[in-house]
């Protein structure tokens, strides 16, 4: 099964949700997110919530100019739960997708930005993007300058 699709998807909820904070979506976020990552569990969905009240807390105790050094620390530990999440509830695509969604129309323009989408859909595309980082792409050398096996 190709699962690049949920990994995209746990990405851009993860730049969601970490966008979201300190912003006046959180609360839709954290009750959104909650509920989701709970799974209609009571106790996880308070584990959950804390988790969530400590992502907001770091990055509203950040300095303004900061905060988005704060958040790009704290993406990889989201996209891995929304990922893991999706990887054994493929179901929960579309509330994610959905929630995703509604979160990004709430926030303010400069956390829209943050947000990244990358699609390819053409057979055999590839998309690439980064954010915080860099993509270096090394081309193969042309044919003749390539060495050739040994036999």
């Amino acid at each position: 099964m190709d699962t690049d699709w949920l990994v995209q998807l746990a990405t851009s909820g993860a730049t969601t949700l970490v966008g979201a904070a300190a912003t006046d979506a959180w609360q839709q976020a954290r009750l959104g997110f909650a509920r989701l990552l709970g799974r209609g569990d009571a106790g996880r969905q308070e584990l959950v919530t804390a988790r969530l009240d400590r992502l907001a807390s770091a990055v509203e105790q950040a300095d303004a100019a900061e905060r988005d050094l704060v958040r790009q620390q704290l993406l990889p530990a989201w996209q891995a739960r929304l990922a893991d999440l999706l990887e054994e509830d493929p179901a929960a695509a579309a509330t994610l997708s959905g929630l995703r969604d509604e979160l990004q129309s709430q926030l303010p323009a400069v956390q829209r930005q943050w947000v990244q989408h990358i699609t390819a859909s053409a057979a055999g595309a590839t998309a690439q993007g980064v954010m915080f980082g860099n993509i270096i792409n090394q081309p193969a050398p042309p044919a003749a300058d390539r060495p050739r096996p040994r036999r």
